[in-house]
């Protein structure tokens, strides 16, 4: 997708359709970038005074698009998918529609678009520009991605004794297993346990690909506990809930409702207890189970 912009400027005299420039929008695969001049956003009312009230209707407009932009952009990095995206309603087709139709205060320019990626930095540079002044810089928060998060979980002192990190299940040794398939944990004390992690913020056919893949290694595992005279426990997946009202969440909802007899579902928190159960235990690691079956 390429990076469309336009230029929101204010006409403050009817008859030689003079313009003030007040901000720039730019709309790019994952963010959308706005902002309007303060400062001038002030001397509307002088510089329009035919224009009664002018200064405040432009203000709520402005702040609506920019209340908009913020969600948006909330919503892109929960999502940081084109499933999400699509749904958002800032698009080249948008920019054309504010250009054909205003509420007679703020005009958009006809988008034009840009070849190259655009930054943050790139957005200050046409703000200054176009509008003159020095673009706000917002502080971003550190976005704490699923995979950051559980991260820890599996960095636990002593847990790559007890339990296989990243196992590979063989094609030749578990039946059902078509190709080499990974999971991030396994163990055994008593029965054979092991821990799945499904980011429901990917696009949906990961998702789905990685539930299904789950389900096959569930089935092994079951068949295997049988010819090996043990027992096999439910897997955990661990998971974060997404943002209520997008696509993921429908995903989401549709996976547990399908899956919570198939699946024990914990989230990070409840994670993180049981790698330190598993750091603490007598359990061995799964490697060393089938050692002992070769023996």
């Amino acid at each position: 997708m390429k990076t469309f912009f336009s230029i929101v400027s204010i006409q403050t005299n009817p008859i030689s359709t003079e313009k003030v420039v007040m901000g720039v929008l730019a709309i790019t695969k994952n963010e959308i970038y706005f902002d309007y001049s303060k400062s001038k956003l002030g001397l509307l009312d002088k510089l329009a005074p035919a224009k009664i009230g002018i200064g405040i209707m432009a203000k709520n407009t402005l702040q609506q698009i920019k209340q908009k932009v913020a969600e948006e952009n909330k919503a892109l990095i929960k999502g940081q998918t084109k499933l999400q995206f699509e749904k958002s309603i800032f698009s080249k087709d948008y920019i054309s529609y504010l250009n054909k139709y205003n509420n007679g205060i703020l005009h958009f320019s006809e988008p034009a678009s840009l070849p190259f990626d655009f930054t943050a930095e790139k957005f200050a540079q046409y703000y200054n520009n176009f509008v003159g002044e020095i673009a706000p810089v917002e502080a971003k928060k550190e976005i704490v991605t699923f995979a950051k998060k559980i991260k820890p979980a599996f960095e636990k002192e002593g847990l790559d004794e007890k339990a296989d990190l990243k196992f590979t299940f063989e094609p030749f040794t578990f039946n059902g297993i078509l190709k080499e398939t990974h999971i991030p944990l396994i163990t055994k004390n008593g029965a054979i346990s092991a821990i799945q992690t499904v980011d429901f913020s990917l696009g949906e056919q990961t998702v789905v690909h990685h539930l299904y893949e789950t389900l096959i290694i569930q089935k092994a595992l079951n068949v295997f506990a049988e010819k090996a005279k043990t027992t096999v426990k439910k897997i955990k997946i661990a998971f974060e809930e997404p943002a209520q009202g997008t696509l993921q969440h429908d995903l989401f909802d549709l996976s547990i409702k399908n899956y919570k007899d198939d699946f024990d579902f914990i989230t990070p928190d409840i994670l993180e207890k049981e790698t330190e159960m598993i750091s603490n235990s007598n359990n061995i690691k799964f490697s060393e189970f089938l050692l002992t079956l070769e023996s």
